[in-house]
């Protein structure tokens, strides 16, 4: 209720990435945003007015103070390989989300929960994949698309895999599985809070 976020961003502020405006803001919360946000189908015209305005009182809430520090959490990110699933700013592999604006759309309670425990805050649409073709070769990798005669994944090296079902000899669906280790323990209290603050001030590259 205070608007803080959570899974979706925070709204107590002034700018709203998705809702420059007022007529945005009713726009979203009428049409919602794909995929997560769903639309407010049910909504009175009368009803979309007043959460928009209930949402622009929000900006008068005091956001959440940081506790880390930005540079050091960038040397954490670094240390920790994390460029080698992520894409931030133009660098890294996209194995795993982007998180040039993961600061937009995240809250920073979030963001840490996801370093703790990443298989407990997957997207609805993730599916980790570990397919054996008939030759014997194991591919591991994050479904792209799917249908009923074929697959597509993408490896954690980047590369991008399209095979048919009936050419494998297995195919697992690893549900509630992610190839992001968790966090809790292999950083310090200190080094968590210096990269989630780091990765909740990334808001898009200007």
């Amino acid at each position: 209720m205070d608007g803080k976020g959570g899974r979706g961003p925070g709204l107590n502020r002034a700018r709203l990435v998705h809702a420059p405006d007022h007529v945005a803001l009713k726009s979203v919360i009428s049409d919602g945003i794909p995929p997560e946000m769903p639309p407010g189908w049910f909504f009175s015209e009368q009803d979309v007015a007043n959460v928009a305005a209930f949402v622009r009182s929000l900006s008068k809430i005091p956001s959440d103070p940081l506790p880390g520090d930005l540079g050091r959490g960038a040397a954490v990110y670094s240390k920790n390989g994390c460029a080698r699933c992520h894409i931030l700013a133009g660098e890294g592999l996209g194995f795993g989300p982007e998180l040039t604006d993961v600061g937009e759309r995240r809250s920073p309670s979030y963001i840490r929960q996801a370093l703790l425990k990443p298989s407990a805050n997957l997207p609805e649409d993730f599916l980790f994949v570990k397919a054996v073709s008939s030759s014997g070769q194991t591919i591991e990798g994050i479904r792209l698309n799917e249908d009923t005669f074929s697959i597509q994944l993408k490896d954690a090296a980047g590369r991008f895999y399209s095979v048919r079902k009936s050419e494998l000899k297995d195919l697992q669906k690893l549900r509630g599985q992610t190839p992001m280790p968790p966090y809790d323990g292999m950083l310090d209290a200190a080094a968590l809070d210096d990269l989630v603050s780091y990765l909740a001030s990334q808001r898009g590259m200007e």
